[in-house]
């Protein structure tokens, strides 16, 4: 088991960015794709939680689009504080980060680490392998 390597890409599911967007006002997780989805989709039951006047359901949509924008802004946000830290932080005791090698963790550990990332990795064997390494009773 390596402990470092490639940089791994961060990958999301596209239904991220427009599924699963909670207003709160309306008591609603909402999926938003564009205005006439969300009047086709959600008109009645907005209606019955207030969003009524022309205003409310601009206001609404607003706050879709925003959030939306947000999510979408997520993965750039998080390459840039990832390249500010890389580019600023020091460790103040870099021996640490290069000494770290297999030898110095517990077999048992290495075991399950190497079992998690294999192909055939299933969460109840994984779990089985995790209470051996911790102790804990099965």
């Amino acid at each position: 088991m390596a402990t470092a390597g490639a940089p791994r890409r961060f990958c999301r599911c596209a239904c991220f960015c427009s599924e699963n967007l909670y207003v709160a006002r309306y008591g609603l997780h909402l999926r938003f794709r564009s205005e006439q989805q969300l009047r086709q989709d959600y008109g009645p039951i907005l209606r019955s939680r207030g969003c009524v006047s022309t205003k409310d359901f601009q206001q609404l949509l607003a706050e879709l689009q925003q959030e939306v924008a947000r999510r979408q802004r997520l993965g750039q946000e998080s390459a840039a504080r990832k390249a500010l830290i890389a580019s600023s932080y020091h460790p103040a005791r870099p021996e640490v980060y290069n000494s770290l090698q297999d030898a110095a963790l517990a077999p048992e550990f290495l075991s399950v680490a190497e079992y998690s990332a294999s192909p055939g990795a299933d969460l109840q064997s994984l779990l089985q392998r995790l209470q051996t390494v911790s102790g804990a009773a099965a």
